[in-house]
């Protein structure tokens, strides 16, 4: 029985194993499904803007280079005495004929347009207001400048930014602006050749947060500035970081990948929608979900139902051992009982040295009282005998057994003879008092003749032996007149 708990409490405990093992493993596979679809966007993103920061930075390079040509031809000796047509080839050759590029003006230290690659308007045109202009004269140190965007009045307030570079006197002081117009619809055009998810954008902005353009357009974006939370502010120390989080008006929640555009003050973003991301993720998870749930309880309702099983298999094995040693009509301890339970007392007797007493009772002229009242008076006249004998086995060890028909015993380990005689008496004097009529047998009554034996158990005997002397006892009872003790 021990090793068949043990069996069953092992396989419980590998059962909810494999219920726990398959909710972990779920768990892993959708973890690392998750970590591996973020990371695959974030490659995405990575590689995204990279390609357009190395498309854009390039652009830029090959326009600087347009406009670093014209500060180099402006040092140029000689150069104040070449005039007209001549001079605009001369300063500007092909630089202006670019797709995007618009014109290239050369401004002097007051902002006056002093030359300019093609017909602008009037000369006198004073450009100083302007950002680009102020930044190189108050600095000497900014290089290739990207302004705010603006609309430009040239090309009917076409979306445009300016793109320039300081000219110096020979002794370092301020001595104009060369700059130069790139359309905004370069990058709408760039961007547009690209998939991408509904809601997701892709945005140039200078690094003082200052937008140039936006994908998906939108014109309120155009010279909007970003609010930095603390991830991108420490992307401006680096060169490229990702974080997520949310940069635009309409709150959605995006993996932004920033990358600085080489040599310039320009940072491409590229936002993908984090909804979006995870929506194939989210798919798969729902459907591993349910079912690695109804694995799950599927797994537990069996142990569930094993453990009812085994539990309702116990009781009826219970119950069978229990009807094996009980006797069915007295409902006390049979004759199986009874001699299971003496080798053991009597086992126990000789190894501690004390006494084990034995009583052995006989209904008198039972055959009589089944042939005058019948066999079922005589089985309530059993029922009510056993009961008296129980009673009167009071102690946990003491065992009152139906031993064969009208034959009972009642075993009482650790009683002396005197003693055994004495709870003998007591049986017999209860029986009589129950008042059964028998008009068969001697006083009109019900009687019980008991035997007593005692011994103290010693090695090579038998506990037969102590059956043998109570049941000689209990037939001296009888012979002497029966309703009485006899120990012997």
């Amino acid at each position: 029985m021990t090793s068949r708990g043990f069996l069953h409490r092992t396989l419980y405990a590998l059962a909810g194993l494999v219920a726990i093992g398959i909710c972990a493993a779920a768990v892993a596979l959708l973890w690392i499904d998750r970590r591996l679809t973020w990371e695959s966007a974030y490659t995405a993103g990575h590689n995204l803007t990279g390609v357009l920061a190395a498309d854009i930075s390039r652009t830029l390079h090959l326009y600087g280079l347009s406009l670093q040509g014209v500060v180099e031809r402006l040092r140029e000796p000689g150069i104040e005495l070449v005039k007209g047509e001549a001079l605009r080839r001369f300063l500007f050759d092909r630089s202006s004929s670019a797709e995007y590029l618009g014109a290239i003006g050369v401004l002097d230290e007051n902002g006056n347009l002093r030359y300019a690659s093609m017909d602008i308007g009037p000369s006198d045109r004073n450009f100083s207001g302007w950002d680009y202009f102020q930044v190189h004269r108050d600095a000497d140190d900014v290089g290739l400048y990207v302004s705010r965007p603006y609309r430009s009045p040239l090309r009917g307030g076409d979306e445009s930014i300016a793109i320039s570079r300081r000219l110096s006197h020979p002794d370092g002081s301020f001595a104009g602006v060369v700059v130069g117009s790139l359309r905004l619809a370069y990058f709408r055009d760039r961007f547009a050749t690209l998939s991408i998810g509904e809601r997701d954008a892709i945005t140039v902005f200078r690094n003082d947060g200052v937008v140039l353009v936006r994908n998906p357009y939108s014109l309120s974006d155009m010279g909007r500035e970003f609010e930095f939370p603390q991830d991108f502010q420490q992307f401006l120390v680096g060169r490229e970081s990702a974080f997520v989080g949310s940069l635009s008006p309409d709150g959605v929640k995006r993996l932004h990948t920033f990358v600085r555009i080489d040599d310039t003050p320009l940072v491409i973003n590229v936002a993908l929608a984090v909804d979006d991301i995870l929506e194939p993720w989210v798919r798969r998870a729902a459907l591993v979900v349910p079912v690695t749930l109804a694995l799950f309880l599927s797994v537990m309702a069996q142990i569930v139902l094993f453990r009812r099983e085994m539990r309702l298999r116990r009781a009826f094995e219970a119950q069978l051992e229990m009807q094996a040693k009980t006797d069915g009509l007295t409902a006390i301890p049979n004759r199986r009982t009874f001699d299971e339970t003496l080798a053991r007392e009597w086992q126990s007797a000789r190894r501690d040295g004390y006494p084990l007493s034995l009583l052995f009772l006989d209904a008198d002229q039972f055959k009589r009282y089944n042939d005058r009242y019948g066999h079922q008076e005589g089985d309530e006249l059993l029922k009510a005998m056993a009961a008296t004998f129980k009673k009167n086995a009071r102690r946990p060890r003491d065992l009152a057994a139906r031993y064969g028909g009208e034959e009972f015993v009642v075993l009482l380990p650790n009683t002396s003879r005197q003693r055994a005689i004495g709870i003998a008496e007591t049986i017999r004097r209860a029986i009589l008092e129950l008042g059964f009529p028998h008009q068969d047998n001697d006083g009109g009554v019900v009687t019980v003749s008991i035997g007593v034996a005692t011994a103290v158990p010693k090695a090579g005997e038998e506990p037969s032996a102590l059956v043998e002397a109570a049941d000689a006892a209990v037939y001296q009872a009888k012979k002497s007149g029966r309703n009485r003790v006899v120990a012997l």
